[in-house]
């Protein structure tokens, strides 16, 4: 849990849950170095780096499920990966306005988006890695008995 709150407070300064900066390694599969500084300022809004994190919640979750078998004061700790994994969501679902969504309804694929000093927001169109990893987040769970 120490390591998720690092991760959740570092990466996403603005509360946001949208994620930037480098990210856990995965910097290396963009364009351009993702740790540095943007040369047409603003910030950048990438679409691993959130889904990851969104991943993270689920397999957190998961654990915390588990742990309330043994003890019930886990579901509070359950319920705070649902609420995380909602504010992503939300932040990047289908009922966000399209300059605001990660991903292109058009080509079924997710985007970095670049977000400019005067608030306009570009997705930069580059079919890479980066855009197959929102794929992950996702999670079955089995039916309770």
């Amino acid at each position: 849990m120490l390591n998720f709150n690092w991760w959740v407070n570092r990466k996403d300064p603005a509360g946001r849950n949208v994620f930037a900066g480098g990210f856990l390694g995965l910097d290396n599969i963009g364009v351009f170095d993702r740790s540095a500084q943007l040369p047409t300022g603003g910030s950048l809004e990438q679409a691993d780096g959130t889904a990851w994190m969104a991943f993270y919640c689920q397999c957190m979750l998961e654990m915390a499920l588990i742990l309330t078998e043994y003890d019930t004061m886990y579901e509070e700790v359950a319920f705070k990966f649902i609420q995380h994994f909602m504010w992503i969501f939300l932040c990047h679902g289908p009922h966000r306005r399209a300059s605001r969504r990660d991903v292109d309804e058009q080509d079924g694929f997710f985007y970095d988006l670049l977000r400019l000093p005067d608030g306009q927001a570009m997705r930069l169109k580059v079919r890479s890695l980066v855009g197959l990893l929102p794929l992950c987040a996702s999670t079955v769970f089995e039916g309770m008995p």
